[in-house]
C-alpha cells in the first residue's frame, strides 16, 4: 500500500520516510539533538556526576534523561550514534553525538587511598565469624568498597568504605550490633568520625 507524505503529498515509492513524513519534511521539522556529555569513571566505568559520584545508571538512561526522552521508548544504536523513538510524526530515527569525559569516581578514590568509614568487627566462635566474614565481605562489595580485611586472635574485622552501607548489611542479616564513634579529624569546619560495629555471633 502506497503512503502519502501528509505534509508534501510524496509517496513512499522510491522516496524515504522518517515515520509518517517523508525525508525532506520530517528533516525540517525534527530539531537536531544538542551534543550530550557523559562523564565515565575510568577505573569502574560506572556513570558519575560532576561531583564524582557514582548514579547507579546505565550510558542509556542518561542520554534518555540528558535528550529529555523519557516517554518516547528510545532504543539507542550499539555504538550511541543514533537513537529510534516515538514523536509526533511516529516512530523516527535521528543522529547522536556523545562525548565520554573519564574521571575517577569518589569510591574508586576512596578505594585506592585506603579511605573507610567503619569497622564491622565480628567476634564469637571461629567458624562462624569465618562463614559470616566471608557472606558479609560479598554483600558489601556490591553495595560499597573494602580497603582491607583483617583476621585477628579474637575474629575479623572488616573495613568498609561507607558507614552507611555497613549498617544496612548488618541489618539484610538480621544481625545486632553495638556502635561507638570515634573522632578522625576534621574537614571544612566539620568534624569526621570513624564507626566501629561490634557484632557477637
Amino acid at each position: 500500500m502506497v503512503r502519502f507524505c501528509p505534509v508534501c503529498g510524496k509517496p513512499d515509492s522510491g522516496q524515504e520516510f522518517i515515520g509518517e513524513l517523508c525525508l525532506d519534511c520530517a528533516s525540517g521539522r525534527l530539531k537536531p539533538f544538542p551534543t550530550i556529555h557523559i562523564l565515565i569513571c575510568q577505573k569502574c566505568g560506572e556513570v558519575i556526576e560532576k561531583g564524582n559520584r557514582r548514579k547507579n545508571t546505565t550510558i542509556d538512561q542518561e542520554t534518555e534523561r540528558l535528550l529529555k526522552l523519557k516517554g518516547t521508548d528510545p532504543v539507542f544504536s550499539p555504538t550511541h550514534t543514533s537513537v529510534e523513538y516515538d514523536s509526533d510524526y511516529g516512530r523516527v530515527s535521528q543522529p547522536i553525538t556523545l562525548l565520554f569525559e573519564k574521571r575517577i569516581c569518589t569510591e574508586c578514590s576512596r578505594s585506592s587511598s585506603q579511605y573507610f568509614e567503619a569497622i564491622v568487627q565480628l567476634r564469637g566462635e571461629p567458624a562462624k565469624v569465618a562463614r559470616m566474614a566471608e557472606m558479609m565481605s560479598k554483600k558489601l562489595q556490591e553495595r560499597t568498597f573494602i580497603p582491607k580485611m583483617e583476621e585477628l586472635k579474637e575474629g575479623v574485622d572488616i573495613y568498609c568504605g561507607s558507614r552507611n552501607e555497613a549498617i544496612a548489611t548488618l541489618n539484610v542479616f538480621k544481625l545486632g550490633f553495638l556502635r561507638t564513634e570515634k573522632l578522625a579529624g576534621e574537614k571544612n569546619g566539620k568534624r569526621l568520625y570513624r564507626t566501629t560495629l561490634l557484632v557477637r555471633l
